[in-house]
């Protein structure tokens, strides 16, 4: 009954924003073009070309039924540690090396097609949405940050807070059983077989439905972007985002001595990763702090991509709540990971990184960074693949014997 009297007290709330939206927009109708301006030059230059290749392969691995064989191969690896199937380690290896919104993407294919449960869903979405090294090290560790070193301390705390709480939301529904292949399908070979004989499409209308459901996803991330482009411009335009940061300047000053500027980047980064890490670079705290701030506001990722990944798993039927809980969970790791690491292994002037070249961010540049990475993911799980099956056959001539 509770449950039932909030939601009805909060149903009139996203009327209300949309509303205070609209009037914003025509009272700063200039600010509201130049910030969807900003926000369509990233999606163009940065986003789209990154994430174009990796859309359009998944979803071909997806359709041509290679996650199968991902699965049965690489089960004995995620099982153990995850209590997912080996489908996870495809999602993971590409969330790793794309960044948002991939994992989010590849999860509801998966569910969509039914080749996982909500459960196995929900465990593989705590450790399968992360930044792609593109944005860590290069938008922001040499664009922004001007440390390398830095951008490395931020990449390896993102990474392997994810896998802790991977490894920790093994024990979600710890009652609940792995999916259950049927016996027919745990032989490669006939899984192989199997696989070529249901592939009913052929390959052109497969490229084709691949490219399309790519660029549609694509145009609605872009949407996200350029929304929350303008939400968090005029947030600042209107000063809400400085007086957010003076109370919590006034608040913590008797156990931290933090700059505005920094406080200002994080609020920000809460909306928005890209303008909150600009306005945390810009600050004049130290580098130490501003890598833990960066990787707190990078782990949690920002309202704008946590919106894109809640309309890709829409019909997944994921706990969104739980799903936000996750995702500020892993920023506070994060922090925490990347504190200890500098304070064990680095000394402030260790980070400092002198080449500060503006990072490239042409759309040619971003979509051949792309395509490296997309070869680069395809070599890795050749490799892997390879090695897992000549174990299972080695295990099983053993076994035999």
């Amino acid at each position: 009954m509770k449950g039932v009297a909030i939601k009805k007290y909060l149903s009139p709330f996203p009327t209300i924003l949309v509303m205070i939206l609209f009037v914003l927009i025509i009272t700063y109708p200039e600010q509201a073009f130049h910030s969807a301006l900003s926000g369509l030059n990233v999606f163009l230059n940065s986003v789209f070309p990154a994430l174009l290749p990796f859309f359009i392969v998944s979803d071909l691995m997806v359709g041509l039924g290679i996650i199968d064989f991902l699965s049965v191969i690489l089960s004995p690896l995620m099982r153990p540690l995850f209590r997912c199937s080996g489908q996870a380690s495809f999602v993971w290896i590409v969330s790793v090396s794309s960044g948002y919104p991939a994992g989010a993407r590849l999860v509801s294919m998966l569910r969509q097609n039914r080749k996982i449960d909500v459960i196995e869903a929900q465990r593989i979405l705590s450790f399968c949405s992360t930044s792609g090294p593109l944005f860590i090290l290069g938008a922001v560790a040499v664009g922004m940050l001007g440390s390398l070193e830095g951008g490395t301390v931020i990449l390896v705390s993102h990474y392997l807070a994810s896998i802790i709480i991977g490894l920790i939301f093994r024990f979600y529904k710890s009652e609940d059983q792995y999916i259950h292949y049927p016996k027919s399908q745990r032989s490669l070979s006939k899984l192989i077989k199997g696989s070529i004989k249901s592939q009913k499409k052929p390959f052109g209308l497969l490229m084709g439905d691949a490219v399309n459901s790519a660029i549609s996803t694509l145009l609605v991330v872009g949407g996200f972007i350029v929304l929350f482009a303008v939400v968090i411009n005029l947030l600042i335009e209107l000063g809400f985002i400085g007086s957010m940061a003076n109370i919590f300047l006034k608040l913590s000053k008797p156990l931290f001595k933090l700059d505005l500027r920094l406080i200002e980047g994080v609020i920000g980064g809460l909306f928005e990763i890209t303008i909150g890490s600009r306005l945390i670079c810009q600050s004049l705290a130290s580098l130490e702090e501003k890598v833990v701030a960066l990787s707190f506001i990078i782990g949690w990722s920002g309202l704008s991509i946590n919106a894109q990944a809640i309309a890709l798993l829409s019909k997944s039927g994921i706990k969104f709540g739980l799903y936000m809980l996750i995702k500020l969970f892993h920023g506070l790791l994060a922090a925490i990971i990347s504190y200890l690491v500098i304070k064990i292994f680095y000394s402030e002037s260790a980070l400092v990184f002198k080449d500060n070249r503006a990072f490239p961010i042409s759309w040619q540049e971003s979509l051949y960074a792309s395509l490296q990475l997309v070869l680069f993911v395809a070599i890795f799980l050749l490799i892997l693949l390879t090695i897992f099956y000549f174990i299972n056959r080695v295990s099983k001539a053993g076994h035999y014997k």
